[in-house]
């Protein structure tokens, strides 16, 4: 068996086939790994969640906050204007593909590859064992029956900075932000919610991966998205990066995941800015950075 994983998808699902197709992927045999954001911002969101629901044991995504959004909206939340989600929304199988989606994980590891994915990133202080006990609580939030009341409090949120003390209500949802909004944080756990595409001039805060004590650095090695703007990240030993920017006009990245947490990028698909959305709700996309591990073609 043969595990790959692949960037953000963003519903980038004619780029996502044709990368399938030039790795020759199978499932009968092959795993996918996506590190979430499945949909939103490209063009097929609905073809995108079809296609992976369909796929079933081959592939395992972890949950991106876009596709938190896609489940926010269905608990009543309202659309941002660069949404394109309303397919989705409009689908007459939309509550069987919610159903799928909500029982994805939100971290997911393979002690055999000694592989961790998550979508954005990891807490410092956080072990892996801590790590998958916060995603655990997550989990429990999206599988019960109050879901929607949890995905109402992600929309619009201000996430705490720092981690709750045990027993706060609020721990969930900064464990939800941790792993799937993080890009800077400092190294004694403040995080900052608010830096995007640009960099931050707190000389404190480094990208979440850069730090020089991370708990769970040698637990496993973390293979990550979300983070378009710092593209693909290949040149750190206990990381990889794979969000190289399609839905802005980057490439779809697929990499293949060996054991003891080495790794082979097998190729990359250039991607078409994503087109305006329909009225109601719609977006665009970026680039490429980094060099390590093994890389055959892009």
């Amino acid at each position: 068996m043969t595990v790959y994983a692949v960037g953000d998808v963003q519903g980038c699902y004619r780029e996502l086939r044709k990368l399938l197709e030039r790795v020759e992927f199978n499932p009968l045999k092959d795993k996918l790994w996506c590190t979430g954001d499945l949909v939103n911002r490209g063009p097929d969101s609905l073809e995108t969640l079809r296609f992976l629901k369909w796929l079933g044991d081959a592939c395992v995504c972890v949950l991106g906050n876009h596709d938190l959004h896609l489940l926010e909206l269905v608990a009543g939340g309202k659309p941002y204007h660069r949404d394109t989600l309303i397919d989705v929304l409009e689908a007459p199988d939309c509550h069987e593909l919610v159903e799928w989606l909500r029982f994805r994980p939100m971290l997911h590891y393979d002690a055999e590859l000694n592989w961790c994915m998550v979508h954005a990133g990891l807490h410092p202080h956080w072990s892996l064992k801590k790590a998958r006990k916060r995603a655990a609580a997550i989990e429990q939030q999206l599988r019960g029956d109050n879901w929607r009341d949890f995905c109402a409090q992600l929309h619009h949120l201000r996430f705490p900075v720092s981690e709750p003390a045990k027993g706060d209500a609020s721990r969930v949802l900064f464990s939800t932000a941790v792993l799937t909004r993080t890009r800077y944080c400092s190294q004694d756990g403040v995080f900052n919610w608010d830096v995007r595409a640009g960099i931050s001039t707190n000389r404190r805060e480094k990208p979440w991966f850069r730090h020089k004590q991370l708990a769970w650095r040698d637990d496993c090695k973390v293979v990550y998205g979300h983070w378009a703007a710092n593209g693909l990240v290949v040149d750190q030993s206990h990381v990889l990066g794979l969000d190289s920017g399609c839905v802005w006009g980057g490439k779809l990245t697929i990499a293949q995941l060996k054991r003891g947490g080495h790794y082979r990028i097998e190729s990359g698909i250039s991607c078409k800015v994503a087109p305006r959305p329909k009225p109601v709700i719609q977006q665009p996309a970026l680039n490429v950075v980094g060099i390590s591990g093994e890389i055959s073609d892009s």
